[in-house]
């Protein structure tokens, strides 16, 4: 594995790194590159692309064993092989044996920070059967008449509505369709005549 230096503190850099994109074999850790130091042609506003390799323990320092690496071979596991296929995540992480990997993933997936966050604590799901014969019916307003018009008998006339049917006894525009009624089709046309 190559050894990366601090181009400002001259340290050993050994999980994450940044490594300028504009200067040419320019890295810093990442102390030197909170504080924005500037070496030579480098300057803070440069981009800049971050690089670990993923050696640093992602839960706690205890799991050290478990490292980024190792957590994101253990979820693609998961997600590859389905849940409780643990003797091929196992096989996929490569340095636990099934027992173990089921016990990091229920420890820090589903027991830990992430499960309570993620996961219901309660079954929240409560069906309710609006289809049995003492529970009504599903809308009340189906049920419920609609208040009556107020509006004078003679003006109901006019206006062509029906109360006892709650309607009127005219569309809006009943001839509407009349203008494309008499409209015939011939399949020897063209598609440019059929548009017009």
């Amino acid at each position: 594995m190559a050894q990366y230096h601090c181009n400002y503190c001259q340290t050993n850099i050994l999980d994450v790194r940044v490594r300028c994109a504009e200067c040419d074999d320019f890295d810093l850790c990442l102390q030197c590159f909170s504080c924005g130091a500037e070496v030579g042609i480098h300057r803070k506003d440069h981009k800049y692309q971050v690089i670990d390799n993923g050696s640093f323990s992602v839960f706690t320092p205890e799991t050290q064993k478990w490292t980024a690496v190792n957590e994101s071979m253990l979820l693609d596991g998961v997600e590859h092989f389905g849940f409780g296929n643990w003797e091929d995540i196992a096989e996929q992480v490569g340095h636990s044996t099934p027992e173990e990997c089921c016990e990091h993933y229920f420890t820090f997936y589903v027991k830990g920070n992430i499960g309570k966050a993620t996961l219901p604590n309660e079954n929240t799901t409560k069906i309710t059967d609006h289809t049995g014969p003492d529970s009504g019916p599903l809308s009340p307003s189906l049920t419920t008449p609609l208040p009556s018009v107020d509006i004078p008998q003679n003006e109901q006339q006019e206006l062509g509505y029906m109360p006892l049917r709650d309607d009127f006894e005219r569309e809006y525009d009943n001839d509407a369709e009349t203008l494309v009624s008499n409209l015939s089709l011939n399949y020897d046309d063209e598609d440019v005549d059929n548009s017009k």
